[in-house]
């Protein structure tokens, strides 16, 4: 007699149909931390074919992704800690080099650095929304003063000779900026009193306040663990391509990232400074925009000496401070390419202009204002990766360190 073998894919067949029947019923009680749990379970078993461990691990980062939009808002404490402790840590490093005890360097900075930054947000937050509310409402009066600019420019006798009706172009162009400006006018009126709005749920956040000092003293007196876990876990697998990807990564971001913040730290104190001297008005307010232009290279500069531009010539005395403002762009422009960049970022990140552009156009389409604020160096480690899959060189891209 010939012995009847079963089939074994038929009972996992039957099991699974049951199950996804199953989940069908009770799928209003389902959340994806269920649903997570449940496929962890299944593909743990069954991680030594390469296909599932793939997944596994795209299961991971879904999950990891979903867990963090859900937990943002009670995250932000940490988030913000965590990335104190992030800038803080060559100042920790120089204080610990002088011999000065980690936890008391941690309450130092903690007292000094993070305070300071608070007290700073708090007092200048007010100003800061008065003098956004004050620039939208020069916004209106844009439109007339384009229009008599441009009446000007066509009252020149060289436009009489050529056969051009005038008044039909000229009721275009003041037709086509009217509608722009109200566009603009309602977006920056709309954006002024949500800016209005939220100030008191910034200032009501009291559980972010009293979190936000204990969190980064924590954060600056154990960050050294976190680093001494990682590159323990990373130096168990040396050859592995994760290993030194992460290692790229970390390269681009904390050299630019770091240094890029703190020297827009200080453009904006120069270019605050100085506006006020000249006697510009909304100076904390162009001079933040101006410090700020530095994460978007070409893009951001060009905004703010346009925004800047735009105060001037609406001012009592536009010649003298069209002169005393661009020569503290010259000054301060100088400044940052001369100095501040190559000692402070350095030379991690190069980008050809043609991809810096693309990708700030393309981050910013798909994820919005973070994805402008993390195209640079995000795009800098892909074209990175791809340049070291196709040629195994990543110098042209990212410098060594010396």
């Amino acid at each position: 007699m010939h012995e009847t073998h079963r089939n074994p894919n038929v009972p996992v067949a039957i099991v699974a149909i049951g199950a996804l029947f199953l989940a069908f019923e009770i799928r209003s009680v389902l959340s994806p931390l269920l649903i997570f749990i449940i496929l962890i379970f299944i593909a743990q078993p069954h991680r030594s074919n390469p296909i599932v461990n793939r997944l596994f691990w795209g299961i991971i980062l879904l999950f990891g992704i979903w867990i963090f939009s859900e937990l943002a808002g009670l995250l932000t404490p940490f988030i913000i800690a965590l990335l104190l402790a992030y800038l803080f840590e060559p100042l920790m490093n120089f204080l610990l080099k002088h011999k000065i005890p980690r936890a008391l360097s941690a309450l130092l900075l903690t007292f000094f650095g993070v305070g300071g930054i608070t007290l700073l947000i708090v007092l200048l937050l007010p100003e800061i929304a008065s003098q956004v509310s004050a620039f939208a409402g020069i916004i209106p009066m844009i439109p007339g003063y384009l229009q008599t600019f441009i009446n000007w420019v066509f009252s020149f006798e060289v436009f009489s000779w050529l056969t051009i009706d005038i008044a039909s172009v000229t009721n275009n162009i003041n037709s086509l900026l009217n509608k722009q400006f109200e566009d603009i006018g309602s977006l920056a009126t709309n954006f002024t009193q949500t800016v209005l709005k939220s100030i008191p749920k910034v200032i009501s956040a009291i559980t972010t306040v009293i979190l936000l000092p204990f969190l980064s003293f924590w954060f600056l007196n154990d960050f050294n663990r976190f680093s001494d876990a990682l590159r323990t876990l990373l130096n168990k697998r040396p050859d592995s391509p994760a290993h030194k990807y992460i290692l790229m990564a970390r390269e681009i971001f904390n050299q630019y990232v770091r240094g890029l913040i703190i020297v827009m730290g200080i453009e904006m104190v120069l270019y605050s400074t100085a506006f006020s001297i000249i006697g510009l008005n909304y100076p904390l307010l162009l001079g933040m925009i101006s410090g700020a232009a530095l994460w978007l290279p070409y893009i951001g500069i060009s905004t703010a000496i346009l925004l800047t531009s735009l105060v001037i010539a609406l001012s009592s005395n536009p010649a003298e401070q069209f002169f005393w403002a661009g020569l503290t762009y010259l000054s301060i422009q100088a400044l940052e390419i001369l100095f501040m960049v190559p000692k402070i970022v350095g030379g991690k990140v190069h980008l050809n202009p043609i991809i810096l552009f693309l990708s700030i156009i393309l981050f910013g389409y798909f994820f919005g204002i973070p994805g402008i604020f993390v195209s640079i160096p995000v795009s800098a480690f892909i074209v990175a990766l791809i340049r070291e899959k196709l040629y195994n060189d990543t110098d042209a891209f990212i410098e060594k360190n010396g």
